[in-house]
């Protein structure tokens, strides 16, 4: 017998025919051997069929299991499409609110650019999904006034006689019409107009917003842009910007440097009438606010210029009078005063030192010496009315006494009589 690879074939040779047998004996014997030679073929023929169907079957279990793999991976895409649709959906309630678009009657045409912009990023963020005639729907909801009435004869066309008018079924299209129909016609002349006449009115917030609308395009470099926004500065803030000695012209200044400066000032100027609003100086003056060093480091001055007459106080206490002659620069760059004073000298001095006198004084002339012995016909005018020429020791002014000179308000000393002005104040 031999064996194979799953089952052991039987040897027809195994069975032995002698010649002593029977016939039929015999006879019996051969066909069995054939039939034995029949099975083991029939056998090899099976177990083949049966190594067949296993490889067919390990091919099928293996495309099963890519399959099951398939599904398995199709499940995860679909169930990840799920959520995305699901937050897609739920996106308009779960972010901000936005309040709605404000409504564009078409009365100012300055308003068209605004309007559009407002109403194209409320759809964005509120409604992305939403198609463009559900947005031109919205779109024309928003308008009113002039504005509607310019689209009713488009929307009857359009919806009432069902006639399409193309531009109302395209986003493109209908700004298109809207821009041609409302935008301002000559913007960059228009501009041109009113930045040329812009000056600081309300907050500087507000004049530099006003600054940067109305210079787009015109074609000015930043240096120009930043003379011209100084020009338009109030008063006030130019008077703190030269308190502070800062020099707007300066190289490295440019719009935007200047810009913060003045926005920083005017929010301190804010801050300090807000925490004073109601208060007055010490003087019992007027109701203007007077700022003091302590507050923002800079006190306002008068503006002082050739020829103005001028005091400061002197280390004594009294005020030293005097105009100033002229107009200089230090080393520095810095402007000085040069003050002639009553007495006749010429001495260069600071504004910080300086003040506006609103009592000058003209200097007194030397008048001779009389040769003659007796008193002039002005001493013998005075003696025979009785009266004596009034003449304050604190500032050598006439026409006051020393308790009401003005120097007193400025110096914070006090001036004190001699006996003898007394007696001539008393008279």
């Amino acid at each position: 017998m031999s064996s194979q690879n799953l089952f052991v074939t039987v040897d027809p040779d195994s069975v032995s025919i002698a010649p002593s047998l029977p016939a039929e004996v015999s006879q019996t014997l051969t066909a069995l051997k054939t039939l034995i030679m029949a099975v083991n073929h029939n056998l090899q023929v099976a177990i083949g069929q049966i190594h067949n169907n296993t490889a067919d079957l390990a091919t099928a279990n293996n495309s099963l299991q890519n399959h099951d793999g398939g599904i398995t991976q199709m499940e995860g895409q679909v169930k990840a499409l799920e959520n995305i649709i699901s937050a897609l959906a739920g996106a308009p309630q779960g972010g901000p609110k936005l309040n709605l678009p404000e409504k564009f009657d078409g009365s100012n045409k300055d308003k068209a650019v605004s309007f559009r912009v407002a109403v194209s990023h409320y759809l964005r963020v509120s409604y992305p999904q939403a198609s463009v005639e559900e947005q031109i729907a919205f779109i024309i909801s928003c308008l009113e006034g002039k504005a509607h009435e310019w689209l009713e004869p488009y929307l009857e066309e359009d919806v009432v006689n069902n006639h399409p008018v193309a531009w109302l079924h395209s986003i493109n299209g209908f700004w298109l019409q809207f821009n041609a129909r409302w935008n301002v016609q000559n913007k960059t002349e228009n501009y041109r107009a009113k930045f040329k006449t812009l000056k600081q009115t309300k907050s500087v917030q507000d004049y530099y917003k006003d600054f940067q609308t109305y210079s787009q395009n015109l074609g000015y470099n930043d240096i120009s842009l930043r003379d011209f926004f100084y020009d338009g500065l109030s008063l006030k803030i130019k008077e703190m910007l030269m308190a502070q000695d800062y020099d707007h012209n300066a190289s490295n200044v440019s719009l935007e440097n200047l810009a913060d400066k003045a926005l920083k000032i005017d929010q301190r100027l804010e801050q300090f009438q807000a925490q004073h609003k109601g208060q007055t100086n010490s003087s019992g003056s007027k109701s203007g606010t007077t700022l003091s060093t302590g507050a923002l480091g800079n006190v306002t001055r008068d503006k002082l210029t050739v020829g103005d007459k001028v005091y400061m106080i002197g280390p004594d206490g009294k005020a030293r009078k005097g105009t100033i002659s002229k107009i200089g620069k230090n080393a520095k760059g810095m402007s000085i005063p040069t003050v002639k004073w009553n007495d006749g000298t010429v001495v260069e001095s600071s504004f910080k030192s300086l003040k506006k006198d609103s009592h000058p004084v003209d200097p007194s002339p030397v008048q001779p010496k009389s040769s003659n012995s007796g008193p002039s016909p002005m001493d013998l005018d005075s003696a025979g009315k009785g009266k004596k020429p009034i003449v304050c020791s604190t500032c050598g002014g006439k026409g006051h006494y020393a308790s009401q000179c003005p120097s007193n308000t400025y110096s914070g000393y006090e001036a004190h009589l001699s006996e003898n002005e007394s007696e001539n104040g008393d008279l």
